[in-house]
């Protein structure tokens, strides 16, 4: 089996070959390939390096290889990851800054900032899906950001149906509450739904046995590293679900954006520093470095390799995935891409019913969904009027007063990453 990976010069690189290293017996792992764009060819060789060292240590027969060419690396893959940054940091820095400038949470993945994100990402994903298509029969496995919104463009504007959105946050949740309770991960079964980065979890399962309200109801229960003080158990007990991490940005917004501008870097900048001090660290070290969570991302590598572990053996496992709703909520529209748990089996991700979503969950999924598509469409026909609709959809915009002059520094700021032709 050949894997190809569309961004090896990322600084997770080393974790997700980790990661490719433990399955590898089970699934016959022959070849994986690092492919990057040459601006990164800097970083592709020392994280190439590395990667080469892990597997000499820990004595597997992989292939290793790095490549600038497109075709050489997706010829025959059976699974592609999309880990690449569109805008390198730097567009994650302007991300960040630019709706602070506005009295807004300035956040990578979600608000404008997650506006921006998702524009310069189109394009590159609609080239890389149509490479896909055209040199391999791969399934494609996204971790680039916004995930959730770019699924909802490949699946649903793309028409390219072997593409599954991932994220780390479920996984962590999951982790948590099985060292909560004592058991394994995969005794726990979450009735979890919603957009990514924006998903609820309703019932909680362990080995069947509803233990909901033993795990919300636990004063000391904070999953995926959550502070308690980002959501108090006054709010846990009203809305009767546990929120996404992210959703501290909708629930609380002038506290988070406070703490954002009380601080003196962005997050992008501190990834930055971190980013060349793991470089330098690669340069000698033989497997992956402490230094490495940092930079965040737990758990990613585990996410990405059992999924793959298990897609490949039809082993029949649970994941949380993001696919098409396909009926797993009942009161939500079956072409909703959803981040829910899927039933792996047969080469492809099986949404499970889960039955009827909270309102309050609706809510949020349903004005977010509008908001992503509109944003779709901005980018397809290149239009500012769109993207106006979209910016006054979004809870995290601002109002009519500032959107044409936020969406005008957005352009501004990514020129030659974004292109909206028509006039106001």
């Amino acid at each position: 089996m050949k894997v190809t990976v569309l961004g090896g010069g990322s600084t997770y690189t080393p974790e997700l070959i980790k990661g490719f290293i433990d399955i590898s017996s089970v699934v016959m792992l022959d070849e994986v390939v690092l492919y990057d764009i040459p601006e990164s060819s800097e970083k592709l060789n020392k994280v190439f390096t590395l990667a080469k060292r892990m597997v000499e240590k820990y004595g597997v027969s992989i292939r290793l290889k790095k490549t600038f060419e497109i075709s050489d690396a997706l010829m025959d893959a059976e699974y592609v990851i999309f880990q690449f940054r569109p805008g390198f940091l730097e567009g994650r820095y302007r991300d960040e800054s630019i709706p602070l400038k506005f009295n807004l949470i300035g956040q990578e993945t979600t608000g404008m900032g997650g506006f921006a994100a998702a524009l310069r990402a189109f394009p590159i994903i609609e080239k890389y899906v149509d490479a896909v298509a055209r040199h391999s029969n791969a399934t494609v496995i996204n971790f680039t950001n916004p995930s959730g919104h770019i699924t909802e463009f490949v699946l649903n504007y793309l028409k390219f149906e072997r593409f599954i959105g991932l994220c780390n946050v479920p996984i962590n949740i999951i982790r948590s509450i099985a060292d909560l309770v004592g058991c394994e991960m995969e005794d726990i079964f979450l009735k979890y739904y919603g957009l990514n980065h924006l998903s609820f979890v309703e019932r909680v399962y362990v080995k069947d046995e509803d233990y909901t309200q033993k795990i919300l109801g636990r004063i000391d229960f904070s999953p995926a590293n959550i502070s308690l003080e980002d959501f108090p158990r006054w709010l846990i007990d009203s809305i009767g679900l546990f929120p996404n991490p992210y959703l501290k940005y909708y629930l609380f917004r002038e506290s988070a954006l406070n703490k954002m501008k009380k601080k003196n870097k962005t997050r992008a900048e501190e990834v930055m520093e971190i980013e060349k001090q793991l470089l330098d660290i690669y340069e000698d070290a033989q497997d992956i470095p402490d230094e490495l969570s940092k930079r965040g991302g737990s758990l990613y590598s585990t996410a990405a390799a059992h999924l793959i572990r298990d897609l490949k053996s039809g082993y029949g496992k649970v994941h949380i995935v993001n696919v098409r709703n396909e009926g797993a909520i009942s009161n939500l529209p079956d072409d909703y891409v959803l981040e829910i748990p899927c039933y792996i089996k047969g080469a492809k991700p099986m949404p499970i019913s889960l039955g009827k979503g909270d309102e309050f969950a609706l809510a949020y999924i349903h004005t977010l969904k509008m908001y992503e598509r509109l944003t779709i469409e901005a980018y397809m026909k290149k239009s500012k009027k769109r993207a106006i609709k979209a910016i006054l959809a979004h809870p995290l915009g601002p109002g009519a007063e500032k959107a044409r002059e936020l969406l005008d520094t957005i352009l501004e700021e990514n020129r030659g990453w974004i292109t909206l032709n028509d006039d106001f």
